[in-house]
């Protein structure tokens, strides 16, 4: 088979629709209609199944979907290391953080790394969805779940508290809860629903079934902006919320804990720019070893 093929496969499985490929991979329609026809030759295995608003996946489609792009993500890996091996200490570092840790404590703790070695470029993608680690696009990713395969070396690096906080003017207006089942009288701050799987999502249903938000953003940057603005509370990091000065609720209520772990990616922690922002790293998230963080 032809291994250029497999760019073809993947931008349609996530298109869904020759035009849509094409416009990705900047060909025509019939090129990519060629190239899976070629592939599914080479193959003897039908792959997609067409129909009035575009192309599904056949079984044999979806089995073929993740080793594809694992193995895409490894010639992205090859491809970089064989441009930057004769750049040792400059060029980019690729970080998947969750978001808030990512802007009120990495940014900030890596000011003087990054004075200090100016052609080394971080690349920092932060979200409260948890990156893919199918893609191996990131370097180095920090994540809130540890991970049950993937080709990243893994260390615990320290715990994520979570709690609910207000603001001392949606506490004057309107009281302090003082356990999870006087929540259903306040206004609560929550996810959008499909969002639904995030942990702090379930801790809070887990607690209050049944609750329904007065108020469903997606993002931590969102939520904390209406917890400042006394809209109601919401579950926060401890680090951020009072960093901001946001009032502690529910004290008596068990907290969520949750690990943070470091992920580098197997072929990139041999370059030594990525090995000395992972010890920069370290250190920044150190307060981070006590749980208390």
């Amino acid at each position: 088979m032809d291994w250029n093929d497999l760019k073809f496969f993947l931008a349609l499985a996530n298109a869904r629709s020759l035009s849509a490929a094409s416009g990705q991979l900047r060909v025509s329609p019939s090129t990519v209609s060629r190239r899976i026809e070629a592939l599914e030759a080479a193959l003897q295995v039908k792959l997609f199944r067409p129909h009035r608003d575009g192309y599904d996946l056949t079984a044999a489609g979806q089995d073929l979907l993740a080793p594809g792009e694992r193995a895409e993500a490894q010639m992205r890996v090859f491809e970089r290391m064989a441009r930057e091996k004769d750049h040792e200490l400059s060029g980019p570092v690729r970080i998947d953080v969750p978001e808030l840790l990512g802007q009120t404590i990495l940014l900030p703790g890596l000011a003087n790394f990054l004075r200090g070695c100016p052609d080394i470029r971080i690349e920092m993608h932060s979200s409260v969805r948890p990156v893919r680690l199918t893609g191996e696009e990131a370097d180095i990713v920090l994540r809130l779940i540890r991970p049950e395969r993937g080709n990243y070396r893994q260390r615990k690096v320290g715990r994520i508290v979570f709690g609910f906080y207000a603001s001392a003017g949606y506490i004057a207006r309107h009281g302090t809860p003082t356990s999870p089942a006087e929540l259903y009288r306040h206004r609560v701050i929550g996810w959008a629903q499909d969002l639904g799987y995030l942990t702090m999502a379930a801790w809070l249903d887990e607690l209050c079934p049944g609750l329904q938000p007065a108020l469903r953003l997606s993002s931590f940057s969102a939520q904390i902006t209406a917890v400042e603005q006394g809209l109601g509370l919401a579950v926060l990091p401890r680090f951020a919320a009072e960093r901001i000065g946001l009032v502690a609720l529910l004290q008596d209520t068990p907290k969520l804990v949750r690990e943070l772990w470091m992920l580098i990616h197997e072929q990139a922690a041999v370059l030594p720019r990525v090995q000395l922002v992972k010890k920069a790293l370290v250190e920044v998230l150190a307060p981070f070893a006590d749980s208390s963080s």
